[in-house]
C-alpha cells in the first residue's frame, strides 16, 4: 500500500466518524427541542385550565370566591407562560368582571 492510499483511507475514516458524530449531535439537539416544545405546550395547557378555573371563581356569586378567582388571575398574569394574548385576555376579563362587581355594588348602594 502506498502512502497516498493510507492518507485517503485515514481521511475517509475521519470524515465518516465526523459525519456520524455531527448527525448524532444534530439528532440529540432536535430531540431536545421537541421535548421542550411538548413540555411548554403542556404547561400552557395547564395555565389555560387554571385560567378557566379562576374565571369560574371570579364569576361566582360569592364575594369570597370572586376575590379568590381575581387573586388567582393576578398570579396567572405573573406566570412566565403568560404572553401578549394571555395578557389581553386577562385585561378584558378583569375589566368585565370588575365592571360588573362595581356596577352591582353601585346598584345595591343606591337602593339603601
Amino acid at each position: 500500500m502506498t502512502w497516498w492510499q493510507i492518507g485517503v483511507t485515514a481521511l475517509v475514516g475521519i470524515l465518516a466518524t465526523s459525519g456520524a458524530f455531527l448527525g448524532a449531535r444534530l439528532g440529540v439537539r432536535a430531540n431536545d427541542r421537541a421535548t421542550e416544545q411538548r413540555e411548554r405546550a403542556a404547561r400552557r395547557e395547564e395555565w389555560w385550565r387554571r385560567f378557566t378555573w379562576a374565571a369560574e371563581l371570579a364569576l361566582d356569586e360569592s364575594a369570597v370566591k370572586r376575590t379568590a378567582g381575581l387573586s388567582l388571575m393576578m398570579k396567572l398574569a405573573r406566570s412566565e407562560l403568560a404572553e401578549q394574548d394571555e395578557y389581553r385576555l386577562l385585561d378584558v376579563f378583569h375589566q368585565r368582571v370588575l365592571g360588573d362587581i362595581l356596577n352591582s355594588a353601585e346598584k345595591t348602594g343606591q337602593g339603601e
